[in-house]
């Protein structure tokens, strides 16, 4: 079964440089910045358990962080087997 994880990030107090380079370390590593001004989606391949999808997110979290020098953030992520409906 195919996993999908839902990720929402507070950047708090970060310069717009800081913002840019996460949100460019996210991209590049699988991720989709939804329409919505924090929250991301990734697709995980078929078989990945549900502890995986979650230590897969906090690495490329904590890596994305690291890239842009942010230390303070906030993480929200849900882990399903139905990508999340969005709408306008």
């Amino acid at each position: 079964m195919v996993m999908y994880v839902m990720l929402s990030v507070d950047l708090s107090h970060v310069s717009s440089t800081a913002r840019d380079k996460f949100n460019n370390y996210l991209k590049e590593n699988q991720w989709t910045k939804l329409s919505l001004s924090t929250t991301w989606i990734a697709r995980f391949k078929h078989g990945v358990s549900v502890k995986d999808a979650l230590q897969g997110t906090k690495i490329d979290v904590e890596k994305a962080a690291n890239y842009a020098n942010i230390i303070n953030y906030e993480v929200a992520a849900h882990v399903g087997d139905q990508k999340p409906e969005q709408w306008h």
